[in-house]
């Protein structure tokens, strides 16, 4: 299926919000990423959260790891501010139209596509990574094999292109699914350039933006880190305003070092 087609009527967004491709010999390459303000920015490498690359979002333990709405609205918010258009794939398209509005995506700028399983998101998201047409690729996946990291990190970073792989097991987790891999041994920490933790945490208001625990369990050329975040508003420099500060980054280098 040719995914372009899907793509060309819809409009762009501001400029901007994203890194610019450069063509040129060789891949593309993107020269900036998303600002996560200094605190978060101190442990990605150049800053910020580098685009045109593979990152890796699993939930907290618990009844997120089947509907995935945290991950799904940290994700959206990603996506809001990365210019161009946008392919989820997932096997249940259960996502809330005005739950996404309200995280700043345009519904004109989204394409949802339907898979029967992991094996077929994996498929889809390569597909529409090497595709070039869309800016960045969500997929729902419950595992990521090595292989298939690989390939999806690949065809990230020679078409310039975002991947987002979001962990979920929406009929519930298999039998003998280990709740987390080992150290050193998960396809995504190998592969993707980061891989994060998210669970929500109570605002106190409830007009107030909301909060997530968010922990940078895997950074290529960076370093572990950990805290209490809140969504930044549309016009914000930043994706997210740090809260609270969970992680010792001073101890950071030293832990990664042990791990």
């Amino acid at each position: 299926m040719d995914l372009r087609r899907y793509a060309q009527p819809l409009r762009p967004s501001p400029p901007a919000l994203m890194g610019r491709a450069h063509g040129g010999a060789g891949a593309p390459r993107l020269e900036m990423g998303l600002a996560m303000g200094p605190a978060i920015g101190a442990c990605l490498p150049g800053g910020r959260l580098p685009l045109g690359v593979l990152h890796a979002l699993e939930p907290a333990p618990g009844a997120e790891v089947q509907h995935g709405a945290v991950v799904a609205g940290f994700a959206a918010r990603v996506l809001a501010r990365i210019a161009g258009t946008w392919l989820w794939v997932a096997a249940k398209g259960d996502l809330h139209a005005p739950g996404l509005v309200a995280c700043g995506l345009d519904p004109a700028r989204l394409v949802l596509a339907a898979a029967r399983d992991d094996a077929a998101v994996l498929a889809t998201m390569e597909t529409a990574l090497r595709g070039g047409a869309f800016a960045a690729v969500v997929g729902e996946a419950g595992r990521l094999p090595r292989l298939a990291a690989r390939r999806l990190q690949l065809a990230c970073r020679r078409h310039g292109c975002t991947g987002l792989l979001l962990h979920r097991w929406p009929y519930g987790r298999p039998a003998g699914a280990a709740e987390e891999a080992p150290k050193g041994q998960s396809g995504e920490q190998s592969s993707a350039v980061t891989r994060w933790r998210i669970g929500a945490v109570a605002s106190g208001d409830i007009f107030a933006p909301p909060r997530w625990r968010l922990e940078l369990l895997h950074a290529r050329g960076g370093v572990p880190g950990e805290w209490i975040v809140e969504a930044g508003e549309r016009d914000a420099p930043d994706l997210v305003c740090v809260v609270a500060e969970l992680a010792d980054l001073a101890a950071a280098p030293q832990r990664r070092r042990l791990g």
